[in-house]
């Protein structure tokens, strides 16, 4: 799993010189502004958003957090773990200058997904093979970098004074899908025949000199491909938000 902080702070760093600028050519009359906390499919999320025009604000913050839960691709059972980490900026127009909004923008980063599955003499279909297998299959889903955002809102705008509620419906456009899979433990073909890995059917996965093991890892690139073409769509990564803004 990795977590672009470096990148976040470096985009974040832009979006300041960015919101500078902006600020600077604002009307001489005080700009509304507010401070928000969303919590949402981009995980916990805290923004600022300044009127820039009574019909337009910026809104700049940072989305963190992580949740695990578990998952079923290509017929097998993971655990899954997706962790957020992103700063983000998005010019909302405001068509009627109340509170429905509409933002485009981007995400520094998109969610970053872990996978695990552990096996205990557990059958599984790796490719076009079946194997019986002890020890582990891990997996990691990278949906790249900057993610533009586009989506629709209401509430928690510049306008107006004190305590508010927000919501937010989008979408965040990421790279298509990679996949990575690593297998660790012994395995055995049990397409025709059970077997036992712990036998001497049974192989080290890693093993480089062990012809049966690189017909395994064949099949895992295989299964791997597998993986990454069901999962394709997960480049459109849904955005639904709730939040609480103080503005002043």
């Amino acid at each position: 799993m990795r977590v672009r902080f470096g990148q976040s702070m470096i985009l974040a760093a832009a979006l300041g010189c960015t919101w500078s600028g902006a600020w600077a050519q604002a009307n001489a009359q005080e700009a509304g502004q507010g401070l928000g906390l969303r919590l949402g499919t981009v995980g916990i999320a805290v923004d600022y958003v300044r009127e820039l025009r009574p019909w337009l604000d910026l809104r700049v913050g940072y989305a963190f957090g992580r949740v695990s839960g578990s998952t079923e691709e290509d017929g097998i059972d993971y655990d899954a773990e997706i962790e957020f980490g992103s700063a983000f900026a998005l010019l909302e127009y405001r068509p009627w200058r109340g509170g429905f909004r509409i933002g485009a923008g981007v995400h520094g980063a998109a969610p970053d997904i872990g996978l695990v599955t552990r096996a205990d003499n557990t059958q599984y279909q790796i490719g076009n093979s079946t194997y019986t297998a002890t020890g582990r299959l891990d997996g990691d889903i990278d949906l790249g970098r900057v993610a533009p955002y586009v989506g629709l809102g209401w509430g928690g705008t510049s306008a107006g004074k004190g305590l508010g509620l927000s919501f937010d419906v989008g979408v965040m456009f990421a790279d298509r899908p990679q996949v990575r899979l690593a297998a660790q433990g012994r395995a055995c073909d049990s397409t025709i025949l059970p077997c036992n890995p712990a036998g001497p059917s049974g192989f080290d996965v890693n093993d480089p000199d062990d012809a049966r093991a690189q017909t395994f890892r064949t099949e895992l690139e295989r299964e791997r491909q597998n993986v990454e073409n069901e999962i394709k769509d997960l480049r459109y990564w849904p955005v639904v938000n709730l939040g609480v803004h103080y503005r002043f």
